[in-house]
């Protein structure tokens, strides 16, 4: 299977080498394990090499959804999420420069993008290629750590200045809004769509781990937690903004500069939809810290959420009470804060997943072809899962949601 996705690249490398008149290109492709970071493109670094040029260095993402599991997810669903991430390379984020740009926005408080190469869009052949920001220094977080304060405030700070800008695109140009809402327009979960399975399997792995004076409780709020509770959480709220959707330490990359300043890039938009910004916030805290980090810094990190948001709005010219009160941004959280757990239940289990439980091809690459692997994965947790699905559940019995 390897062969077929490098192949799959190959073919995207050569269109690549001959926009950048690389004259008998040569391609060097590296397989990119998977870590628990990413179920449904299989990675890959490349380079490709010309006499007399610079090497040009790509990060490559193949998709891996095979037919069955397209099948079982919805032809629509999985069409939508390919489609999305070359949309926000070519189209969306090429829109909120050129509103950066009208605003005369200081280079420090940009939106940064990697630089984008190229893409296909071809059934069973879908990749997307761009910067390999791997080469520049940058890194991704340990997923096995909890986030760290100075960590947690560049995220909060790159997250911020990207849904001002969803939120300025709207009120400035609303046909072209109303036209990329169209686009990651995230499609409507049908019922025993395997998505909600995912949900439900991944839940009854936490209740099997989850301490006793607590089970009940948390047994007790999913039992009257629908189909439709559920698909509330990814439907605009009272503002609506196009939002990452997946925010979380394994899509940031991050480096430290010479004079000690941390960078911070955000990657794979391929689950943009118009929704709440609090789904980004709350998804980014729970999938990222422990409850350590949460009891001394959750509060505060909500707070500079809102700062940032602020400001950046305050950038573009808008006037934050006007385009996103605090009090409506208060209102989406306490809406959407029971999303936390929802998160937590069905991702941890796979962000803390030891590497000797991910199905592999026999060259190594990520192989799943239907959702009962996905089911498989999630029977194998750990103790670090354990100890950070406790943790979240004891902030929801303390916070009296369950």
């Amino acid at each position: 299977m390897t062969d077929a996705r490098e192949q799959v690249l190959r073919e995207i490398l050569q269109k690549i080498a001959a926009e950048n008149n690389y004259e008998n290109p040569e391609f060097e492709t590296a397989l990119v394990p998977t870590t628990g970071a990413n179920f449904s493109s299989q990675l890959f670094h490349a380079t490709i090499r010309s006499t007399e040029k610079d090497d040009i260095n790509v990060f490559a993402k193949v998709a891996v959804i095979g037919e069955a599991m397209r099948k079982q997810f919805g032809k629509q669903t999985t069409d939508v999420m390919l489609e999305i991430e070359p949309y926000f390379y070519t189209k969306l984020s090429k829109k909120y420069k050129e509103i950066e740009d009208k605003h005369d926005v200081p280079e420090e408080h940009r939106l940064i993008v990697p630089k984008y190469y190229g893409h296909s869009v071809e059934y069973l052949k879908e990749v997307v290629v761009m910067q390999d920001l791997s080469k520049d220094g940058f890194v991704t977080y340990d997923r096995f750590k909890s986030i760290d304060w100075d960590y947690a405030l560049k995220a909060i700070e790159e997250m911020a200045k990207f849904h001002a800008l969803s939120i300025a695109h709207q009120k400035e140009y609303p046909d072209d809004f109303e036209e990329a809402k169209k686009v990651v327009k995230r499609p409507v979960f049908e019922e025993n769509n395997p998505f909600l399975d995912v949900f439900k399997q991944g839940l009854a792995q936490v209740l099997k781990m989850t301490r006793e004076e607590n089970k009940l409780k948390l047994q007790n709020y999913f039992e009257t937690f629908d189909d439709n509770q559920f698909m509330k959480f990814y439907m605009p709220n009272k503002i609506p903004v196009i939002i990452h959707s997946d925010y979380r330490p394994s899509n940031l990359m991050h480096k430290i500069d010479e004079d000690g300043k941390l960078q911070l890039i955000a990657v794979d938009y391929q689950t943009m939809h118009v929704g709440s910004v609090a789904m980004d916030l709350l998804y980014f805290i729970f999938t990222g810290s422990d409850g350590a980090f949460r009891a001394k810094h959750y509060d505060q990190l909500i707070d500079y959420y809102y700062d940032n948001l602020a400001a950046a709005l305050k950038r573009l010219n808008l006037n934050p009470e006007e385009a996103f009160p605090r009090s409506v941004f208060d209102e989406e959280l306490k809406e959407m804060l029971p999303f936390g757990l929802v998160v937590s239940c069905m991702l941890l289990p796979l962000i803390t997943i030891d590497l000797a439980n991910v199905p592999r091809g026999k060259d190594g690459e990520y192989e799943s072809e239907s959702f009962d692997d996905m089911f498989g994965m999630l029977k194998n947790v750990n103790a670090l899962c354990e100890q950070r699905v406790n943790e979240v559940v004891d902030d929801y019995v303390r916070w009296g949601i369950l």
